[in-house]
């Protein structure tokens, strides 16, 4: 099988130039690709923060509502049994007589 040599005179290659006018400078296109850079990672750093910090948000507010529903329950819990224990003494004190007063 022969094998066939390409002719670099004939390969088109990319122009080194942005613009038919321009120069390209390296010094230029790292200003230009370093400030959008840097702006990028303060917003993505940003973004990350409130992230973070709703996710910690809506954590606390599932806390506090199991928080508020144990509080509730307990304090059903502890009503009942002040109820219970208020029948019980009215109902031992009604079997018993009043302490008769002494006459002045």
């Amino acid at each position: 099988m022969p094998r066939t040599l390409l002719n670099n005179k004939n390969i088109k290659r990319p122009s080194t130039k942005a613009f038919a006018g321009d120069d390209l400078n390296n010094n230029s296109m790292k200003k230009e690709i370093v400030f959008p850079l840097i702006v990028g990672i303060i917003f993505g750093a940003m973004v990350m923060v409130f992230w973070q910090f709703t996710a910690s948000l809506r954590n606390q507010s599932a806390r506090l509502a199991q928080l508020e529903t144990a509080t509730n329950q307990n304090t059903q819990t502890v009503n009942d049994i002040v109820t219970f224990i208020n029948n019980a003494t009215k109902g031992a004190g009604a079997a018993e007589t009043p302490a008769a007063t002494p006459a002045e």
